[in-house]
């Protein structure tokens, strides 16, 4: 079993325009389940989206794909903030088998908290991470204001 007690979990469903020809995860649907498993969380804590405040944009994704996901099935999407700087987060992620005996893909997102009218680098806020207490891996802190 997959030690899953850090972060939290989303479980997403896979259905037939997810899959390739071979009936596999499109390689591409991995890294849209893990932006959908992050978006339902913060929706579920009761974060509101304001663009006018603020923009979180990817600075960058890497992923590695170890087994492929067959068929239409379900899967739980495993992440928690590995590193909270003051303007950015880097989440690590794992998209499991609904039994958390294999692991299907693995990787690291970094976003950045952009301003809403300047698009430039800004704090994130003290209620926003208020949210994310939940995400927060081992040893890593909410940054000083």
């Amino acid at each position: 079993m997959i030690d899953t007690s850090t972060g939290v979990l989303v479980r997403k469903r896979i259905y037939l325009d997810d899959l390739d020809g071979f009936g596999m995860l499109h390689h591409a649907r991995y890294a849209l389940l893990f932006d959908n498993a992050v978006i339902d969380f913060w929706a579920d804590a009761g974060w509101v989206l304001d663009p006018s405040e603020s923009v979180l944009v990817i600075r960058e994704l890497t992923m590695t794909y170890h087994q492929p996901v067959v068929g239409i099935s379900e899967v739980d999407v495993h992440f928690w903030v590995e590193r909270a700087g003051r303007t950015s987060v880097t989440y690590r992620f794992q998209v499991l088998s609904a039994d958390h005996t294999v692991v299907h893909a693995d990787g690291q997102r970094v976003v950045v908290n952009l301003d809403g009218q300047t698009l430039r680098p800004a704090p994130i806020g003290s209620d926003v991470w208020e949210l994310a207490a939940p995400l927060l891996g081992p040893g890593v802190e909410r940054p000083a204001a």
